[in-house]
């Protein structure tokens, strides 16, 4: 028999992870004057799903979460030069991309290179003396 994924949940055994892709308010249906915050998560499955595996999916997670109460917790991703953190791996891997070219040899403080170029002295101003 299968374990359904609240299930897998339940026990310890897997966590779900995915990105918060929408964030509102919902008005409360028992007091006009209050709201609830929902959240929009696309949860990441490991794989490409097709049509049928996408569909028996949701209707598997209907029965497992709908109307129950979950707990769920952020993750934050640091990246391994500069600690900087980040909401998915692939914003740490494009900050590392873009921010540490040179690699895992740069450290938190960037220190300036002295520039090799050296300043041209501007010639003094000298007063000009007219022609009569």
């Amino acid at each position: 028999m299968k374990t359904s994924i609240g299930e897998k949940m339940a026990q310890g055994d897997s966590k779900l992870r995915g990105v918060v892709s929408q964030v509102g308010l919902e008005r409360d249906e028992d007091e006009f004057r209050s709201f609830n915050l929902t959240l929009g998560i696309k949860v990441k499955t490991g794989k490409k799903l097709n049509l049928k595996e996408g569909e028996r999916l949701i209707q598997q997670m209907r029965k497992d979460f709908l109307g129950k109460n979950i707990q769920f917790e952020a993750t934050a991703i640091p990246c391994p030069v500069c600690g900087k953190t980040f909401n998915t791996e692939a914003g740490m891997k494009q900050h590392h991309r873009i921010m540490h070219k040179n690699g895992a040899e740069e450290t938190k403080s960037k220190k300036k290179k002295p520039s090799s170029k050296k300043k041209k002295k501007k010639p003094s101003k000298k007063s000009s003396k007219k022609k009569s």
